[in-house]
Parts: C-alpha cells; sequence; structure tokens
C-alpha cells in the first residue's frame, strides 16, 4: 500500500499525518496576502449551494462567504446556485459564450475538464503568490492535484472521502465485514428481515456517473488495477479490473443484495433511499454526512469500503474553486478565494456543515475532539490509513460515464470483459483526438 501525500509532495505515515494536524499555532502561522482593490468589484460566484436553502451546507458555504465579506465589504458577491449535476457543463457554455461567472465551485472531477476546454484561468498571480513550501503543505489533499501544466488552476474548497460505507446500526447486527466476500452473507438475514435491498449503488451516467465510479476507483485499486495509468491509459481490462465488476454481478444475480433498478439510480437516489430507510447499505461522499444525519441520527453508522483482501484504500478528493476565463475582476476574485480556503472560513463550514476542511492547520482548533465532529475524524482516519495518491485525469467526464454505461450492459448480459475493451477503444480515440 503506498503512503499517502495528504498536502504536497513528501509521503507522510499516519503518525506524522496526526502530528502535524495538531499543532496549535499552525493555523496563525500560515499567512495570506492580501493585494488592494482600487475601486469597488462585484464578483459573480457559481455554487451548487442555494444560500436561500434550509440545510447545514448551504448555511456553511454561507457563513465562508459571511467571513470575506466582513474582510471585503467593498467587493459584492452575487451568488448564483447552479445544479452540481450539470455544473461542469454549465460552465463550459457560458464561459465560451462569454457570459460565465467569475468563480465557480466544482467537483475534482470538473477540473480537469475545464483546464482542458479552456475555460479555467491561472490563480498563479492572485492566489497564494510567493507562499512557502510550509503554506502549500498545509492542504489536506496534495497541492499539484489541482495543478497543470505548471499553473495552480483551482484551490480546494474543502476535502472529501468519496469512499465511506453507510449502514443503517439499528437495522443490523455488529459491524459489517471488511471483506466484500463476506458482506452477501452477513447482509442477507437483515435484508430479508427487514425487506429491503442489503446494499445499493447507482449506475446512471448523470452528474459524471460519480456514484458509481467514486467507489469503483478504490476497488480497482484493492484489486491491484488501477483506474488510469501514469502514462494515460486505463489500467482496468484485465482478470484484476474484472472483479469489482463480478462482485456486483454476483450482488445482483446471485445473492439478490442489490436490485437491477440501479442501473437508473443517482446519487441522490441514494441519498434519498437511505434517509428513508429503503435501503441497508450503500457507499457514498463525506460531505453529504450531515444531510442523511438530519433524517437518520446516529442510526447512520460509517465504515470503510470492503475489498476484495479487506477495506479498499480511501478515496481523498474535494470540491474546488476555480476562476473562469470569463472573470472580470481577478484581483476581487483571488481575495475570494483566499478567504474562502482562510482557516477562519473553513473552520465555520466544518463546525456547521460538517465538512472536511481543506487545510491540515485547522484541525488544531479543539471542536475537532468533540463528539459533533466524529464524522470529520472518521473520514481523516481513513484517509491517513489507508491512502492512495490519484489525480484526475483529463476527460475524465468522458470516462466515467462511459465506465457506467458499460455496468450498465453488464447487468443485460454483456461479458465483462467485452464491454471494459470497448471503453478502453473509445478512450484511447478521445485521447488521441
Amino acid at each position: 500500500m503506498p503512503r499517502f501525500t495528504l498536502g504536497g509532495r513528501t509521503a507522510i505515515s499516519r503518525r506524522s499525518f496526526i502530528k502535524a494536524t495538531t499543532l496549535g499555532t499552525a493555523a496563525a502561522a500560515i499567512g495570506l496576502s492580501t493585494p488592494a482593490i482600487a475601486k469597488k468589484a462585484k464578483i459573480v460566484y457559481w455554487s451548487p449551494l442555494d444560500p436561500k436553502a434550509n440545510t447545514a451546507r448551504s448555511e456553511g458555504e454561507t457563513a465562508m462567504i459571511e467571513v470575506f465579506r466582513k474582510q471585503h465589504p467593498d467587493i459584492e458577491v452575487e451568488v448564483q446556485p447552479v445544479p452540481w449535476q450539470v455544473m461542469g457543463q454549465q460552465v463550459i457554455q457560458a464561459v465560451l459564450s462569454g457570459a460565465g461567472p467569475d468563480l465557480a465551485q466544482l467537483s475534482t472531477t470538473n477540473l480537469p475538464d475545464q483546464v482542458g476546454a479552456g475555460t479555467a484561468a491561472p490563480l498563479n498571480d492572485y492566489v497564494a503568490k510567493g507562499w512557502t513550501d510550509e503554506q502549500k503543505n498545509d492542504f489536506v489533499l496534495p497541492w499539484d492535484n489541482t495543478v497543470y501544466d505548471g499553473q495552480k488552476m483551482a484551490f480546494y474548497w474543502n476535502a472529501l472521502l468519496n469512499n465511506e460505507f453507510w449502514y443503517l446500526k439499528d437495522e443490523v447486527e455488529g459491524q459489517p465485514p471488511t471483506n466484500w466476500n463476506e458482506l452477501p452473507g452477513y447482509l442477507k438475514p437483515f435484508a430479508e428481515k427487514h425487506s429491503k435491498p442489503g446494499f445499493l449503488t447507482g449506475l446512471s451516467q448523470q452528474g459524471n456517473a460519480v456514484e458509481f465510479t467514486d467507489w469503483l476507483i478504490p476497488a480497482l485499486w484493492a484489486s491491484g488495477a488501477e483506474y488510469v495509468t501514469a502514462d494515460g491509459q486505463v489500467g482496468f481490462v484485465n482478470e484484476n479490473g474484472m472483479q469489482p465488476f463480478e462482485w456486483l454481478l454476483e450482488m445482483v444475480r446471485k445473492h439478490k443484495m442489490t436490485p437491477e433498478s440501479i442501473i437508473s439510480l443517482t446519487r441522490d437516489n441514494l441519498l434519498d433511499a437511505m434517509k428513508g430507510r429503503r435501503a441497508l447499505s450503500t457507499i457514498l461522499t463525506s460531505n453529504i454526512v450531515s444531510s442523511a444525519r438530519a433524517s437518520l441520527g446516529n442510526a447512520l453508522a460509517l465504515a470503510q469500503q470492503p475489498g476484495p483482501n479487506g477495506p479498499c484504500p480511501a478515496f481523498a478528493s474535494g470540491k474546488f474553486l476555480m476562476m473562469t476565463k470569463s472573470c472580470k475582476e481577478p484581483e476581487a476574485a483571488g481575495l475570494f478565494v483566499e478567504s474562502l480556503i482562510s482557516p477562519e472560513a473553513q473552520l465555520a463550514n466544518a463546525k456547521i456543515a460538517n465538512e472536511i476542511p481543506s487545510r491540515k492547520s485547522v484541525l488544531s482548533d479543539p471542536w475537532f475532539t468533540a463528539p459533533e465532529a466524529a464524522d470529520i475524524k472518521f473520514a481523516l482516519d481513513y484517509m491517513s490509513s489507508s491512502p492512495h495518491v490519484f489525480k484526475y485525469p483529463k476527460r475524465t467526464d468522458y470516462l466515467q460515464t462511459r465506465l457506467a454505461l458499460a455496468a450498465q450492459q453488464m447487468m443485460t448480459g454483456r461479458p465483462v470483459r467485452e464491454a471494459l475493451q470497448q471503453v478502453a477503444e473509445e478512450w484511447e480515440t478521445a485521447r488521441k483526438a
């Protein structure tokens, strides 16, 4: 198991990570430059979170933006909500038409596609100018994850764990096994008792098929395969890469723990299913745990994703802030980014929305030892004890949706290897184009 580079270039152990995140004076030591704005400016910010929504995540981001407004009262911020499922496509369309926002918050999967489309603007001249290696290493996720061709194209708005195993602990007994071969036998009696699926996932292509690939990618790693190799080729057209797909097919056909209806399910469908107690377990991301807890409370339990030989590696990514090529006020936009990634704003979001901060120094606050921070602690422990370094390749949206389509075809009888081979061939054609 490779050691994880949580922020910067140096691999660190779990003990070193914990030590780094408990330095009491770290936040004060991470300084941010403050360029001057000569005139009153206005910036337009696209967010998947509606500031008018009465949800913890929306309230958390609103608190982050209030930090900025207090720091820079002469800069007006107009927040325009855009559904996360179409954010990436709409940013590209708007910017290329000349009507894009100044800034946008997107998921990590979208960044390489924005860079490839030419819609992202480098932040080197506006954010973190002159930062030391220590300041760059203060990020939970690697600095280079958002660097393309030597240009810093985005900053992490948060960190998140993509592959948490969620289950209803008041409807099962004990903890689920960490070996996925033992999972069907564990779930079966409880699924029959409560007359509901034991495990749900979603194979819909909506939203870049993130529901499926969020758990598939670490399952490939655990099986000894790769999602994309260092030279840009897919690494799953082999016996190891077939394992996660074969396991899922067995959950449907052999064990009857997963219904065939997963072909059309999205991430939001799964979230609603868990909140409504219509399934015993699923695999979802850390950033929406607060949404589920609002309905389930402590009945929701979190565990590491089961794999073929024990837990799968943690799949860490995040949401990011990007300045677009349409930005008319780059200095103001840079100040906005610096404010939202500041320890003050990151701590506010963690306390309100239970989001994992993007900055390690924030974790020195005593609040993270409180029971309210238990979900964040679980995610950080998983990320530091079972990590895998990963940077999304370009054309991610295409590859992810093609894999989901291939999985749908497998569900209707297409051989696994044949479906994966076609994905590989289409990926190579797309890369060359």
